[in-house]
């Protein structure tokens, strides 16, 4: 019993697609700090209110501009409405957080153009903290994929002596610890990849039997997307020189399912590959994986289903290879 080839975890992505909704990037529970949350906008609405009206008498404001300017930078300030009022004026809070003068001409700008009541409901802060889920998401894919391996065995490590000591094992990349030149060090492996500062996400590990795998979560296509699977293609296009260390690419996302709208014949021959009489971007892309990973055994990629099995497959993998050695 072996790791199936990289090919039919393929089709097996290709046959399974993705959910158009999917709970591991939803945010669903009451912000843990909402009460923070509407305390603080409280707050700002109360000096807004306080400027406006000193303004209107044209009476000096200058000392509750400050404090509104202090306040605001508050972490908790961010489900008011004079914050969402910044994308309005072309700036964001980074923008202008250390420039009060432009955060006094925004609150002007603000006063002048916009209505607002000192109410608060928590309803109403948790929408506009749900309106920035988006940023949110950034390790949601990696989290996924860690409850998937868990599932099948493997211990999360934190660190280098409970990845080195433990057989089944999955770890997130990190600046810190799992990097790179630790990677070397440790492992003596060199990973090479067309960006050499390169972090990914995942390694997932069974015995001497190594994945290195990186994660992207694509709603649509375009734009940056495109650059984002460029990433994942330039993994697969390398190869590992070593039968137990595989490169893996992972893209969830509804995405995923139109690169992976695939026939056994693209497989066969990527050069059929095709979209009427005019080629898009995606084509390409689809091209360049099925020629990648035709190229390398060693380079897989996934959607959600393609890796939940290879994981079930990779648990086994030594475990069984040893079993048969015994017999022999």
């Amino acid at each position: 019993m072996t790791i199936k080839s990289n090919l039919y975890y393929f089709k097996r992505s290709i046959s399974n697609p993705e959910q158009p909704l999917d709970l591991a990037y939803m945010f669903l529970d009451w912000d843990k700090n909402i009460n923070d949350y509407v305390s603080v906008t409280k707050k700002l609405k109360e000096l807004l209110s306080t400027i406006k009206t000193l303004k209107t008498k044209k009476q000096n404001a200058e000392d509750f501009y400050a404090d509104l300017y202090a306040l605001w930078k508050n972490e908790f300030a961010g489900a008011s409405e004079l914050n969402c009022f910044l994308a309005a004026c072309d700036t964001s809070r980074g923008g202008i957080i250390d420039d009060f003068k432009s955060f006094k001409y925004v609150v002007d700008l603000y006063l002048e153009h916009r209505d607002f009541t000192e109410i608060t409901p928590k309803e109403w802060a948790q929408a506009l903290l749900d309106s920035n889920a988006s940023r949110r998401k950034s390790s949601s894919g990696e989290n996924k994929l860690r409850n998937i391996a868990e599932k099948s065995g493997f211990t999360f490590a934190k660190d280098w002596d409970t990845f080195i000591k433990t057989e089944k094992v999955i770890a997130n990349f990190s600046k810190d610890k799992f990097d790179l030149k630790n990677i070397k060090q440790k492992l003596g492996l060199t990973l090479k990849f067309n960006n050499q500062g390169k972090l990914l996400d995942i390694i997932l590990k069974n015995k001497d039997y190594l994945l290195f795998l990186e994660a992207k979560h694509l709603k649509d296509g375009g734009g940056a997307q495109n650059h984002t699977i460029s990433e994942l293609i330039n993994i697969v296009k390398q190869p590992t020189g070593n039968s137990k260390v595989f490169y893996g690419a992972f893209l969830d996302g509804i995405f995923s399912n139109v690169l992976l709208n695939l026939t056994q014949n693209n497989i066969d021959n990527p050069n059929t590959i095709r979209l009427g009489q005019k080629e898009n971007k995606t084509v390409f892309q689809q091209r360049d994986i099925v020629s990648a990973i035709k190229a390398h055994n060693t380079s897989f990629w996934f959607n959600t289903a393609g890796f939940t099995e290879f994981v079930k497959d990779f648990a086994l993998y030594n475990i069984r290879e040893l079993k048969l050695n015994n017999k022999r």
